[in-house]
């Protein structure tokens, strides 16, 4: 198929495989990616047909070169705007296209709970919004999936709707307070282990539209380190180790690094340290676990900074407002205004939020080799 002679306002028809919509509709190209291809909402007889995620349908585009068919499945779409995004036939043989997008997906973890970990990525994330970015948290925390609840925002869809293919993941996003965005995981995050070859297709077809569509993706995950967790890490462009001063954090702090050293080197760790009682604290914690890990591993992990103790965390959870919000010119406010301004300029990114070249290996490209191996 010659995806090059696919071009924005050609004419498609269209049958399903549904029992219900057995007529054959008339459609547009809208939009042509790599991987997706963006279509006006199908219609018949003048009335727009608003067919289901998971449909699969039977295409035929008509190009100046010739009709283009093949069969697809229907992988989002938006009611408002009549579209559908379906997903491109992959060549095998096709050669690897390098990321043009400007997003990052950044995991945030920790070697235990109970150091701040979810608190910390809202109010990173308000910082971010605040700076200019658009932002979007996923919420895989699987045993504490608590985002929400922290936001005072109700969320009626997980991403378990986006795997079972009942919604986009478009339609999953929930706005909150400080301009962002979440999309709550719970046990979609546990499915990840075990997905059909359809959801495998569309929870790697949202990803796509996260990577197309935000600036920052934050993945909150669990504790510890199961499979999820570390395949989110691998994927990632970066992962940010949350720990605190306490004797048994800093020791777990660094049987994750270890682990995750383990498989590979090619990664771009970042360490924080949360409630520190002074600077000179946190200081002293990161010189000893950057140090450790230097020697003893033979990596050398970004020191990106520390966050002070505050009364006004505990406060902020108990009222279920962030305290980026409530008190952003307190000193644990500004600490994370400069943690988010830190990362706005790592990797290359200039202040417009763009790179300065591009990346090799995107998120979704490699959340698929890691969760296609199972």
């Amino acid at each position: 198929m010659d995806r090059s002679s696919i071009k924005p306002g050609q004419l498609i028809s269209l049958t399903t495989n549904s029992a219900f919509y057995k007529n054959l509709y008339e459609s547009r190209v809208i939009a042509v990616d790599k991987d997706m291809l963006c279509i006006s909402m199908p219609s018949y007889k003048g009335l727009f047909v608003p067919l289901n995620v998971g449909f699969i349908l039977n295409i035929k585009i008509f190009t100046d070169s010739g009709t283009i068919e093949f069969t697809t499945e229907v992988l989002y779409r938006n009611v408002t705007e009549r579209k559908l995004y379906v997903r491109m036939p992959i060549h095998e043989s096709a050669p690897a296209v390098p990321a043009t997008g400007n997003c990052r997906f950044i995991t945030i973890t920790s070697g235990k709970g109970g150091v701040g970990k979810t608190t910390f990525t809202i109010n990173l994330a308000i910082w971010l919004a605040h700076l200019g970015r658009k932002v979007v948290i996923l919420d895989a925390d699987l045993g504490m999936a608590n985002i929400d609840v922290l936001l005072k925002t109700s969320t009626r869809y997980s991403i378990v709707d986006v795997i079972d293919g009942t919604k986009g993941i478009n339609e999953v996003i929930t706005q909150t307070p400080g301009g962002i965005s979440i999309i709550a995981g719970g046990s979609g995050i546990q499915k990840l282990a075990s997905l059909s070859a359809a959801e495998y297709n569309r929870i790697s077809a949202g990803f796509s539209y996260l990577e197309n569509h935000y600036d920052f993706v934050l993945i909150d995950t669990g504790a510890g380190l199961s499979t999820n967790v570390t395949n989110f890490i691998y994927a990632s462009d970066e992962t940010i180790i949350l720990t605190t001063p306490e004797p048994h954090a800093i020791t777990d702090a660094y049987s994750i690094i270890k682990v995750i050293l383990e498989q590979t080197h090619d990664l771009n760790l970042r360490l924080v340290v949360n409630k520190c009682e002074s600077p000179g604290e946190g200081a002293e914690v990161i010189k000893r676990i950057t140090g450790v890990v230097r020697n003893f591993l033979n990596y050398s992990i970004d020191p990106m900074g520390c966050i002070p103790d505050s009364k006004l965390v505990g406060r902020s959870i108990r009222e279920q407002v962030p305290f980026s919000l409530s008190n952003p010119s307190s000193e644990v406010s500004r600490s994370m205004k400069e943690l988010a301004e830190k990362l706005c300029r790592f990797s290359g990114q200039d202040e417009a939020g763009g790179f300065h070249g591009s990346r090799i290996s995107s998120f979704v490209g490699k959340f698929m080799k890691l969760f296609q191996a199972r």
